[in-house]
């Protein structure tokens, strides 16, 4: 569901690949790729796209998008974009980015 939050750790990098672990609400730990980092102007929130490096059938890679969540302990939690303008505005983004790639 789009409201779960997922964990994450500290990025590691690797070959000038930031790589996270994160863990999901199963406990299942996952290693994905940080693609971006960045706040919207439009609500000061910030903003995590990574990437499994897993291709769809059309030979995609899977991009995914979650809202950072700082904490008051220091821990950061990704959680699901429930906002229909605020997933627009970041499915444009992502868009600009596997243009690029």
């Amino acid at each position: 569901t789009p409201n779960k939050l997922i964990d994450i750790g500290h990025p590691i990098k690797m070959d000038d690949k930031k790589l996270l672990k994160i863990t999901d609400q199963n406990g299942n730990v996952k290693e994905v790729e940080i693609v971006t980092y960045l706040t919207l102007h439009s609500n000061n929130k910030k903003y995590l796209i990574y990437t499994d490096n897993i291709e769809d059938g059309e030979g995609n890679v899977n991009l995914y998008t979650s809202e950072v969540i700082e904490k008051s302990d220091g821990s950061i939690e990704l959680a699901g974009i429930d906002d229909d303008a605020v997933w627009t505005e970041l499915q444009g983004i992502m868009d600009e980015l596997a243009k690029g790639a």
